[in-house]
């Protein structure tokens, strides 16, 4: 049997992801789609409303063919800001947002690589008074980086490009100092939580995500010039970590064993560090992309593919490749149909991401039991409620 603190935070937080997705409903229509009684609905929204993340909409025709009006329900975007932060093997792109995700500030700050723990800290200190600055409460920071990430405790276990070797548990050493949520992701995921948070088609439950980015992939040896591409999965509408947090992890099929370098392609060091200057190199990198999704594409029936980060700059040829060679993958006479998207972040992709991250967990609903007790819905409202807003971070 569920717990009544349990089944309490499951339908609260039902209710403020049903606020959300059905901008001004009434309060009868929750009831009524949510299979809950008027009395929990009236407990509920009366305490979202004193929250202030609740917020009336106007007057609205209660139902077909009833006359009297009923007041509609939203959520109030200003409640509070997210933060959002890509770390580099060079930069921090930093991101300022409301509920709707909708930017208010954006920066971009150079990382030394020395000391991650004490640049990110550093870093988050600034925005804080970045946002303090808006006269709005900080509810919470969302992270993404390149490397396998325990999202749920929020460890970073391995990033060859970060030079980390040994778990960090950097959402532990943040939540203590700045006594706010924060979410640890990996960056290609992230930019599948922006396309969950801020512009989800329901019809696609199952998406891939391409980030690709120019720009030095290890912190060490010299600052290596060349390409990165990591891979989002999302499968019946849930982002795809995996048993050990690879999922995503990308290598080339075509990846030269008998003369290894340090890109993921099949394409020297030399050449990587033309690029994206060089064409030909270039498009030999876009084909051979194009070769290693379109396994995955047939194989998942993935209907959506999203091109994240600098490869937003090359639609023609990305799209032409891609729709090439998932055909040419495709064992039916009937053309594959699989949409390609360029997402409109631009260099922001991360770090808008990694704060959809955050907005995403604050509108989901618990699970049934609390063996696995991650804080979203109600349960997260509450941390921002009682570690945020009552903080000096107000």
């Amino acid at each position: 049997m569920v717990p009544t603190r349990r089944l309490y935070q499951i339908n609260s937080s039902r209710i403020l992801q049903e606020i959300r997705q059905n901008r001004g409903k009434i309060r009868i229509a929750i009831a009524e789609d949510l299979d809950l009684d008027r009395s929990t609905i009236t407990k509920v929204v009366r305490q979202l409303l004193e929250y202030g993340v609740v917020r009336t909409t106007g007057k609205f025709h209660g139902k077909p063919g009833v006359g009297r009006m009923a007041t509609g329900l939203e959520i109030d975007p200003d409640f509070a800001l997210v933060l959002g932060i890509e770390v580099q093997t060079e930069i921090f792109r930093t991101v300022l947002v409301n509920l709707d995700g909708e930017i208010l500030h954006t920066e971009t700050c150079a990382f030394e690589g020395s000391d991650l723990e004490k640049s990110v800290t550093q870093l988050i200190e600034d925005q804080i008074a970045k946002a303090r600055g808006t006269g709005k409460p900080l509810a919470g920071i969302g992270i993404g980086l390149s490397g396998i990430v325990d999202p749920y405790e929020g460890v970073i276990l391995k990033s060859n490009p970060l030079d980390i070797h040994e778990p960090l548990a950097l959402k532990k050493i943040l939540e203590k100092r700045f006594s706010c949520p924060v979410f640890i992701e990996n960056d290609a995921n992230c930019c599948c939580w922006s396309e969950k948070a801020f512009r989800r088609a329901p019809s696609d439950r199952n998406f891939l995500a391409i980030l690709g980015e120019f720009r030095n992939i290890d912190i060490q040896n010299n600052r290596i010039s060349g390409i990165a591409v990591g891979l989002g999965i999302v499968i019946r509408d849930n982002v795809l970590h995996g048993d050990s947090f690879t999922a995503g992890e990308f290598k080339s099929l075509l990846y030269r064993e008998d003369d290894p370098g340090r890109s993921q392609f099949s394409i020297s060091d030399d050449e990587a560090a033309r690029l994206p200057g060089d064409t030909m190199i270039l498009d030999r990198v876009f084909r051979e992309v194009a070769y290693n999704i379109s396994l995955l594409v047939n194989t998942l029936d993935i209907t959506r593919i999203v091109i994240a980060g600098d490869f937003v700059r090359y639609p023609e040829a990305i799209t032409a490749h891609l729709d090439s060679e998932i055909n040419r993958n495709w064992p039916y006479p009937e053309e594959k149909t699989c949409s390609i998207v360029f997402s409109p972040d631009g260099e922001q992709s991360v770090s808008l991401g990694a704060a959809g991250l955050f907005i995403q967990k604050l509108f989901s609903v618990p699970e049934m039991t609390d063996h696995i007790d991650e804080p979203v819905g109600l349960i997260l409202l509450d941390q921002i409620l009682h570690r945020c807003l009552s903080s000096s971070l107000r």
